[in-house]
């Protein structure tokens, strides 16, 4: 990766060729085979492409970024005219999956504040939020639709029958709904933290682990997590819980970082760091764990050092 992003940063062009490249490729593979490895290929693609525009904005400013996205929508843009006859999917993959990485990348580099581009990051979410429910209000339904339309098509079973399947269905994707711009925003700040951390190891910095040790996104923003917790239970709004979801992974981002200053100085940490991480992805208490670890940390300062009083 370090290799990548050393090439990468030799030129605009360089930059522009590499970035087009990847997402080239992450938009062929879904073409020539539907498979769960090229899904996760794809995904995986998307991601550096992304950790990279990212990085050539934070080390060489938003023009040198706009040159390789602007690179990559038109390669898209060809692709997609060829082999799917819709000349209108190089913009809108442009519109989302490179404006949230702008935004945050750009955010980052004139506050160089990792908190504030995830409060930041928080007011965009905010607006998709508001947005997704005004323009998209049946979304639930839709997606319910579509997945039932495709089990139609799999062989019968009593089990495709029954209708307490219609039902966990209904309830799955409910929650996908809800989720939706809380599971971007983690894609899209994960990328760019990434994107900080290529910087530093190519800076041969340490300046990285110290903010992302250090995170905190302050007290106000705690208590209007709270809050939102609190409307969300009473009120049972989808769009209040959709903003809870939201505000809560970016605390899980500063329990995060609570973990990891925790570990620092421990001699197992690699292994101790990979089983939190196995645990945080499987076990959803252990999630909601971290998110209140992150929210209390606001108030407790888990991370003050011990000969402070």
């Amino acid at each position: 990766m370090l290799a990548l992003a050393r090439y990468t940063l030799k030129g605009p062009y360089y930059a522009a060729a590499v970035v087009a490249a990847l997402t080239i490729l992450s938009v062929l593979f879904p073409l020539l085979s539907v498979s769960p490895f090229s899904a996760l290929l794809t995904m995986l693609l998307t991601v550096v492409a992304g950790v990279l525009v990212g990085l050539i904005i934070l080390t060489q400013g938003i023009q040198s970024g706009l040159k390789a996205i602007i690179a990559s929508i038109l390669g898209i843009t060809a692709i997609s005219t060829v082999f799917l006859q819709a000349p209108g999917l190089g913009i809108s993959v442009g519109l989302i999956q490179w404006l949230p990485v702008i935004a945050l990348a750009q955010t980052l580099r004139v506050s160089n504040s990792l908190a504030l581009t995830l409060l930041a990051g928080i007011v965009v979410g905010a607006v998709m939020v508001v947005t997704q429910f005004m323009i998209w209000p049946n979304l639930a339904t839709d997606w319910t639709a579509m997945a039932q339309q495709a089990l139609v098509q799999l062989p019968q079973t009593d089990a495709y029958q029954d209708a307490d399947l219609s039902e966990f269905i209904s309830r799955i994707m409910h929650w996908l709904t809800r989720g939706l711009v809380g599971s971007l925003y983690v894609m899209f700040v994960a990328i760019v933290i990434l994107s900080c951390w290529l910087q530093g190891r190519l800076a041969e910095s340490d300046g990285f682990r110290q903010e992302l040790y250090g995170l905190a996104l302050g007290k106000s923003a705690s208590i209007v997590a709270v809050i939102l917790f609190g409307l969300s239970v009473w009120l049972e709004q989808d769009w209040l819980i959709s903003l809870a979801i939201l505000v809560s992974v970016a605390f899980l981002f500063q329990g995060i970082a609570v973990i990891h200053s925790k570990l620092m100085s421990n001699r197992f940490r690699p292994i101790l760091t990979a089983l939190f991480y196995i645990l945080l992805l499987i076990i959803p208490q252990v999630m909601a764990l971290t998110i209140i670890i992150g929210i209390i940390d606001n108030w407790l300062f888990f991370r003050k050092p011990k000969n402070e009083n």
